[in-house]
């Protein structure tokens, strides 16, 4: 039986063998978060050794970021940041697909980047690995559209389970941060996927826990004064790294394009040069976070290990290089942490537990005010401690941190990163209310689109003769700005008739999405000069339709006769 005929009939029944895919999944993903840390632990060896001169710590991160900068530009420029914001690209835009290059370009590009010394993590990489070759397997057995796109999370999930051994919170980080609903019909694949992933990862790598967790004890109920201290310090530090990372990125993201193949190296040389004063930040670095938890760093060294891991994380990520963010907040957080847990067992060291209990509610801490998922911070913490002593003071913390980072910075980290990329994602509301009016079924598809170049007089001729308000600017589709009557006959006064309408154009304006719900449109129609347009997620720019109050009175007028005729009709 040919390939084809065999992949047609399981299609056939892909409901009953789709719990086979998800454990064949499990395995495929857990061997690749085995094989991409075993190769990160290589890599770095060979790089730099046992002792690395300075010159050697200097030259290394710069020529390897040089190569891999290459490699991301040509080859594989999806490869570049985290892989989790692309990941949630590809289930919620792009129906799961994922091009095969990706997980290998990842794959190669990661164990150079973290390899060379860069501060980022494995965990993001390894479940966009994952999320590829999930995306090959449903193509593989031709599965449908929905099937194929279901595996994204469960391939997420399984990943995350064998590179971090946690299999709980692996399965909770997929449903809160991939699907962004706790409420899943995935979480029994997810399940199976992360315990498959997790077997595979102990039976070869041992059931050695990632980190040596001291045994928690609450001595006194005065102590969660204490951690809620902990939760101010680690919602402050939350926004110190995600402002800064945003920022420094945007710095970066302004460069001309041509640019983009050579900013890993110079990232590469900020990071050798920080290395040979404070090579404790290299990689992923979680025997330090280690130490932190087992009271073995002084507060001295907490602080600035902290201080300097914020840094070198911002500058590995920002400037292009192929790593996640994961591990990173778990050191800022086991930094921060235990530099509180330090000061307050100094001058009260009856009535508190030792600095390394403070290290571990932090790494909790950091975690949900940077990823926002507190869920999974606080599942993952109990994984690695199996102690349930440790849930009071650990909500404490992870709330203050989650509401302060949330307060000053609403969108969270993952979501602000794609929107830099010019890659929205569906929010809350548009992913639940299934059975609402979209945007899609309002807007008119009819619309006139005025070129970029055309003279601000030739438009007022078209604004008197069709009593139009506002038009769209651009060119072939690609959305430029808006420009209204007003704005028109401004000009026209002011003696810019000749010039080309885009100089005047309004360039800054609410617009809409094809799935955005009727209130979500609505909303924003309020907002504008009563024209709002509605551009492609995948394609900022792209205009698909337009809206106007006139468009919304026609589509509910034709909604209330169908449901009035119908009942006529009975």
């Amino acid at each position: 039986m040919s390939t084809y005929n065999f992949a047609q009939r399981l299609r056939l029944r892909e409901s009953q063998v789709f719990i086979f895919i998800t454990i064949l999944i499990g395995v495929f993903a857990g061997l690749a978060a085995v094989m991409f840390t075993l190769s990160i632990k290589f890599v770095t060896f060979f790089f730099f050794g046992i002792e690395p001169s300075p010159l050697r710590i200097l030259a290394i991160p710069t020529a390897v970021s040089f190569i891999s900068g290459i490699l991301l530009w040509k080859y594989f420029p999806e490869a570049r940041g985290s892989g989790v914001p692309q990941t949630e690209a590809a289930f919620h835009l792009n129906h799961g697909q994922i091009r095969a290059r990706v997980p290998f370009g990842k794959f190669v590009t990661g164990v150079l980047c973290i390899g060379c010394g860069h501060s980022m993590g494995r965990e993001g990489p390894s479940v966009q690995i994952g999320a590829g070759l999930a995306s090959i397997i449903g193509k593989w057995f031709r599965l449908s559209p929905g099937r194929a796109r279901s595996l994204i999370p469960v391939a997420a999930a399984a990943a995350l389970g064998a590179a971090f051994n946690t299999p709980i919170a692996a399965v909770l980080f997929a449903l809160e941060e991939i699907i962004g609903d706790m409420n899943a019909v995935l979480l029994g694949s997810a399940v199976a996927a992360s315990v498959t992933a997790v077997i595979v990862e102990r039976s070869i790598l041992g059931n050695s826990p990632v980190f040596h967790v001291p045994v928690y004890h609450l001595l006194n109920p005065m102590e969660l004064i204490a951690y809620a201290g902990l939760g101010v310090v680690g919602g402050i530090v939350s926004l110190a790294f995600s402002q800064g990372l945003l920022r420094v990125r945007a710095f970066f993201l302004r460069w001309p394009v041509k640019t983009r193949w050579f900013q890993p190296a110079i990232g590469g040389l900020f990071i050798g040069a920080l290395l040979i004063f404070v090579p404790q930040v290299r990689g992923v670095g979680y025997e330090y976070v280690d130490q932190a938890l087992s009271g073995g760093l002084l507060f001295r060294t907490m602080v600035i290990l902290c201080v300097a891991k914020l840094a070198a994380t911002i500058i590995s990520y920002a400037s292009g290089n192929a790593g996640g963010i994961f591990a990173p907040t778990l050191y800022l957080g086991a930094m921060a942490g235990g530099s509180v847990g330090f000061l307050v067992h100094r001058f009260a060291p009856s009535m508190t537990s030792s600095p390394g209990a403070y290290a571990l509610v932090g790494m909790g801490a950091l975690f949900a005010g940077i990823i926002r998922a507190p869920l999974t911070s606080i599942f993952m913490i109990f994984e690695l401690t199996q102690d349930y002593q440790i849930f009071v003071p650990l909500m404490i913390a992870n709330m203050l941190s989650f509401v302060i980072a949330r307060h000053y910075q609403s969108k969270p980290l993952y979501r602000a990163l794609l929107e830099q990329d010019n890659v929205h994602l569906p929010d809350l509301r548009t992913r639940i209310t299934f059975s609402s009016w979209r945007a899609r079924d309002i807007m008119t598809r009819e619309f006139t689109i005025i070129p970029a170049g055309t003279p601000v007089v030739k438009v007022a001729k078209s604004f008197v003769e069709d009593g139009l308000k506002c038009l769209p600017v651009g060119d072939n589709n690609s959305l430029i700005g808006l420009v209204t009557r007003e704005q028109v006959q401004e000009a026209m006064i002011t003696g810019l008739g000749d010039k080309p309408i885009s100089s005047i154009a309004t360039r800054n304006f609410p617009h809409a999405h094809a799935d955005h719900p009727i209130e979500v449109v609505l909303e924003r129609l309020d907002k504008g000069p009563g024209l709002l347009p509605v551009v492609d997620r995948n394609a900022t720019g792209h205009l698909e339709g337009v809206i106007t109050p006139q468009n919304v009175t026609q589509f509910v007028e034709s909604k209330w006769k169908e449901r009035t005729g119908s009942r006529a009709n009975v």
